[in-house]
């Protein structure tokens, strides 16, 4: 994040770690330069743990340049401390969600995983990740 819109607001209990029940995460979102990434799809007994951050409208506007073949799309997430609040997420645009088995590249898997890390979420979820990732 820091990377992309610079000092991330860590104020007032940001960013928070939340659950996004629903969805899972799937590795099919096509990219012009050939390689799959990471995105998120309906599925009844799954869920997606991530981070919240606080953006403002300017910094959404800068998020969007990078998530080129993503949509943004309103969703409700459960923090840790069991607060509902709805947020944007990105979705892969259908016209660039690939039916082709696929593995991200090493060093997309491991920007992610350590994401993860750094955000302490589970070691299992993590775990899940590594696991899906190649079972694309």
């Amino acid at each position: 994040m820091v990377q992309r819109i610079g000092t991330v607001d860590r104020n007032d209990g940001w960013p928070r770690r939340a659950s996004l029940n629903g969805y899972r995460l799937v590795f099919n979102m096509q990219g012009e330069d050939g390689n799959v990434y990471a995105n998120i799809e309906a599925a009844t007994v799954s869920c997606v743990l991530g981070v919240v951050y606080r953006c403002t409208p300017d910094e959404l506007r800068i998020m969007d340049q990078y998530e080129s073949g993503y949509e943004r799309r309103q969703t409700t997430v459960t923090c840790e401390n069991g607060d509902r609040i709805e947020v944007t997420t990105y979705v892969a645009l259908i016209d660039r969600v690939t039916t082709i088995a696929m593995t991200p590249t090493d060093e997309y898997l491991q920007r992610i995983v350590n994401g993860a890390t750094e955000q302490r979420l589970p070691e299992t979820y993590i775990s899940e990740i590594l696991l899906n990732a190649h079972r694309c």
